[in-house]
């Protein structure tokens, strides 16, 4: 009677043997591995908009952004004779008059627009900018918003408002 308890004690030992070592062979291959990093933690950074015209009579008139993997903390600063309003995600302004149109001479109308909080990982954006060319109103297109778009620099808050 004893005897198949003993059968029945050296089976379960057996059992929990070959799951420790197929455990144990699963450790040791992860062990050659390095740990998977952690994600970035959040930071803060000041957004410009990269735009260029194609050519000198080309302006900005509008844009239409919706950020990814960020949220906007704040606005910054407004181009002359623009409205710039900021919802988190989405982010859209326009030139309230045409001489308010960011044109080849005043790009840096776009330095330091907004601040925004990352995820810990790059932005996306999507959305679009609506352009045109000086002196003919029918020659406005629609430019696709890209990453290459924004111009992120790391920075704690909006830097002060030049006088």
């Amino acid at each position: 009677m004893r005897t198949w308890r003993l059968s029945l004690l050296a089976i379960l030992l057996a059992a929990t043997a070959a799951c420790h070592d197929s455990k144990g062979a699963k450790e040791a291959q992860s062990a050659g591995k390095p740990p998977p990093k952690p994600p970035a933690p959040p930071s803060t950074e000041l957004v410009s908009l990269a735009w260029k015209p194609a050519n000198a009579n080309q302006n900005l008139q509008s844009f239409e952004l919706k950020l990814t993997g960020a949220e906007i903390v704040s606005v910054c600063k407004k181009p002359p004779g623009w409205i710039i309003d900021a919802s988190s995600p989405a982010i859209k302004g326009y030139a309230t008059v045409g001489a308010g149109f960011v044109g080849v001479e005043h790009l840096d109308d776009l330095e330091g627009l907004f601040l925004i909080r990352t995820h810990g990982q790059a932005p996306g954006v999507s959305g679009r900018l609506l352009t045109g060319v000086y002196a003919d109103d029918g020659e406005q297109s629609e430019v696709a918003a890209t990453p290459n778009l924004l111009r992120r620099q790391s920075a704690a808050q909006c830097p002060p408002t030049k006088g």
